[in-house]
């Protein structure tokens, strides 16, 4: 009985393993992420566009939360805002002087709500190096 026991706990987590539990190995996932900016005067332009592991593959513009800097070290888990709007930075405005870093941030499931918190694991960020005349 106790061998049966051993055996069928042996069997149950087999399966569990079969299964997989996280579901992000199959479907349309976000792969990848293409930030272009564009200087007009003091002002900095960031768009983002997405690539997608499934068609379709690209969404321009992507839904991103951004912010300034990068993630060092990265977080746990990030509470987010997705917009498709691009950021407008003005340096005259801001108090940004010289360079600065801009990252977007977006969850690699497509369904994911507009806001929320998510693994840090579980999206794929991206930055561009910008300067503040």
């Amino acid at each position: 009985m106790d061998r049966l026991s051993s055996l069928f706990v042996l069997l149950v987590i087999a399966l569990a393993l079969a299964c997989g539990g996280s579901g992000s190995s199959s479907g349309r996932q976000l792969q990848s992420i293409a930030i272009q900016s564009a200087v007009n005067g003091q002002q900095i332009q960031f768009t983002a566009n997405g690539t997608f592991s499934e068609s379709p593959t690209t969404a321009e513009p992507l839904p991103v939360n951004w912010s300034f800097g990068l993630f060092a070290p990265p977080p746990g888990t990030l509470q987010y805002t997705l917009t498709s709007q691009p950021f407008i930075l003005d340096c005259a405005t801001s108090g940004i002087s010289g360079p600065g870093v801009m990252t977007a941030f977006s969850p690699k499931d497509p369904s994911a709500p507009l806001a929320g918190s998510v693994a840090f694991a579980q999206g794929v960020t991206a930055s561009v190096s910008f300067t503040c005349p």
